[in-house]
């Protein structure tokens, strides 16, 4: 008998999307052992970052308007395949670029990070317009961000384990399997039923978005939860194994999983307990915890402490990011595709920023030969870089404070 597929299976695929889609978490573990391998620096994996993020950027703007135009589907069949593409080419980078890599590196990123861009784009969009109570909604979007959470995990431990016993040099094996896993999506998108909440001609156009200051605020709460979350997820892995001079696999193994796995419980437990508390409340006290963080592991003389501190901080940012999707979308029912497109668009750049501060000041910090920061003395400038690097980070997660309490007031007295 055939199989009836119902918005339910629709709810499972994009779970299965961004599951999938956080294979972009392997380059913070591949960071180490390609640069010892290939020479790339800080920098210029920091520019890969940016290429990456920019390119998100970029093509949740571009698509926005042909996905409202022309629906879902062929964008969503689309994505894994460019997304499969895109991470092929960068393991093949040494094989195609021999002796300077770092230009097929760069051109594989952005494959990849378009596809990841139209994958941001589609995933919020499609849970919406599930023909769901609106309560229920909240709760699935915050579940749909766990779905990456657990991804990155996932990611993380298998490639950490495989670069561990089988040896760097021989990590495009595992980023070849990464290539092939999103293209699993590529049949389910095609049979899962697919619905529309505003069409193109009724949704709210761009230049209305811009002129409605809960929009604008929420995209400035986005673009610094963005950096609060990204900057750690990316940069804990060289900060443990360099910053703090641990063991890779501890970094890779304790550091990223840990702090993945603590965002992954954060955007669960809203999922499942969301509708009892205030996302506003939740938001800014994690905001308040992240700053905390951030600096502790910064500034403290006991690398295991500056470990907990890494890990903690993805508890504490678990919501920055989706909660601004679950406000934009409950405040702005009418906003289409361009709405989550553009909020996507702001959190990215918020993580290119951010990750590309870090590379570049860890590289000038190194550069000037500093040796001592924060009473710590005996620092190599590259473990000074990255330490100075963080405690800057913390602006994001303390500047999120301020614009979430605005929003909160906002939406109170609207009601």
């Amino acid at each position: 008998m055939k199989k009836e597929f119902t918005y339910r299976d629709t709810i499972k695929a994009c779970y299965l999307g961004n599951f999938l889609q956080s294979a972009g978490s392997i380059f913070a573990v591949l960071f180490i052992p390609i640069r010892t391998l290939y020479g790339i620096s800080y920098t210029q994996f920091a520019l890969l970052l940016t290429i990456n993020f920019i390119t998100q950027v970029c093509s949740d703007v571009l698509f926005s308007k042909p996905v409202e135009r022309y629906g879902f589907r062929r964008f969503a069949i689309g994505a894994p395949v460019l997304s499969a593409l895109g991470l092929f080419l960068f393991a093949m980078a040494p094989f195609l670029f021999p002796g300077h890599p770092f230009p097929g590196f760069c051109f594989g990123m952005f494959v990849f990070a378009a596809a990841a861009g139209l994958q941001e784009l589609l995933l919020s969009p499609i849970m919406d317009a599930l023909p769901i109570p609106e309560e229920e909604k909240g709760k699935r979007m915050s579940m749909l961000h766990s779905c990456f959470a657990w991804g990155q995990i996932f990611g993380v431990l298998t490639t950490t384990l495989f670069v561990y016993f089988a040896e760097a040099k021989y990590w495009q094996v595992i980023a070849c399997i990464w290539a092939a896993v999103p293209l699993v999506n590529v049949w389910l998108f095609a049979k899962v039923p697919l619905y529309q909440k505003v069409s193109g001609a009724k949704a709210m156009k761009v230049r209305e978005l811009f002129r409605s200051p809960i929009f604008l605020l929420v995209m400035l709460a986005i673009i610094t939860g963005g950096s609060a979350e990204v900057v750690m997820a990316q940069w804990s892995s060289a900060f443990i194994e360099r910053g703090l001079n641990l063991p890779k696999i501890l970094g890779d193994m304790v550091g990223v999983c840990g702090f993945s796995l603590m965002l992954a419980i954060g955007r669960t437990s809203y999922g499942i307990w969301g509708d009892r508390i205030s996302i506003h409340k939740v938001m800014i006290l994690g905001a308040s915890a992240g700053t905390i963080c951030y600096v502790t592991a910064a500034v403290s003389h006991n690398p295991y402490i500056g470990i907990a501190a890494c890990i903690l901080t993805g508890l504490c940012v678990s919501l920055l990011w989706p909660g601004s999707v679950v406000i934009a979308a409950r405040e702005l029912p009418l906003a289409g595709a361009s709405m989550f497109a553009l909020l996507s668009a702001g959190g990215d750049v918020g993580a290119s920023a951010g990750s590309f501060l870090i590379g570049r000041i860890t590289d000038k910090v190194a550069v000037s030969g500093v040796t001592n920061v924060f009473g710590i003395a005996g620092l190599t400038p590259e473990q000074a870089g990255l330490r100075i690097g963080l405690l800057l980070a913390a602006l994001f997660p303390l500047v999120c404070i301020g614009i979430n309490y605005i929003i909160w007031k906002k939406t109170e007295r609207a009601r």
